[in-house]
């Protein structure tokens, strides 16, 4: 069942916003409730919640990838739908975190630890996101971002016991736009690459 492609189910909406990849984002990304939430839950309270718990505005906090969309937009991941082992990726927007991350990153990467991870880090902080789920327990605010996930988690109740909280931190609303576009752009070619865009 998990490894059922949902690109099929991403260009009936894309279509139906008018495939526009900048609207698709805003209209399916950044606005509304994610796909596969829960329904005695208010997503906008939990998203306050998560802000309060990590110390950023709630405007800041942004659910994305496949428990956003009820699909994932990775390729790599095969587009597959949102499961009951798929991960919730919470994003981040906060100029201030970020460049607190990025000074202690840049100590942090010259550990043997992160040898194998170097490039992937820094392709990201060029691109203004940090992959928390790597270096989070190495950050001065870590600790207490890795104690939190478990209450996000248990709020959301048993439909989310077995996922995983990942952060991403990103320095602004630009920078989560154009990571988000990006990958709407690689689905969206593919979509149409095997011709899922006739159905």
């Amino acid at each position: 069942m998990d490894d059922v492609s949902g690109l099929p189910e991403f260009w009936k909406e894309f279509r139906s916003l008018g495939q526009e990849v900048d609207y698709f984002v805003t209209a399916r990304l950044f606005d509304g409730t994610p796909t596969v939430w829960p329904e005695e839950i208010d997503y906008v309270k939990w998203r306050h919640l998560v802000a309060t718990e990590l110390g950023v505005d709630p405007m800041a906090v942004q659910l994305v990838g496949s428990a956003r969309l009820g699909y994932s937009l990775n390729p790599r991941k095969n587009f597959r739908k949102f499961h009951e082992d798929s991960d919730l990726d919470i994003a981040i927007i906060s100029p201030e975190l970020f460049d607190r991350a990025w000074g202690e990153l840049r100590e942090i990467i010259e550990d043997e630890l992160f040898s194998q991870k170097k490039n992937y880090l820094r392709k990201l902080v060029f691109e203004e996101c940090i992959a928390l789920d790597i270096v989070l327990p190495r950050l001065s605010f870590g600790e207490q971002w890795s104690r939190s996930r478990d209450t996000f988690i248990q709020d959301l109740g048993s439909a989310f016991r077995n996922c995983e909280i990942n952060y991403r931190l990103y320095r602004n609303h630009r920078s989560l736009r154009s990571y988000q576009v990006k990958s709407v752009n690689i689905a969206r070619d593919r979509a149409i690459e095997e011709g899922v865009h006739h159905g």
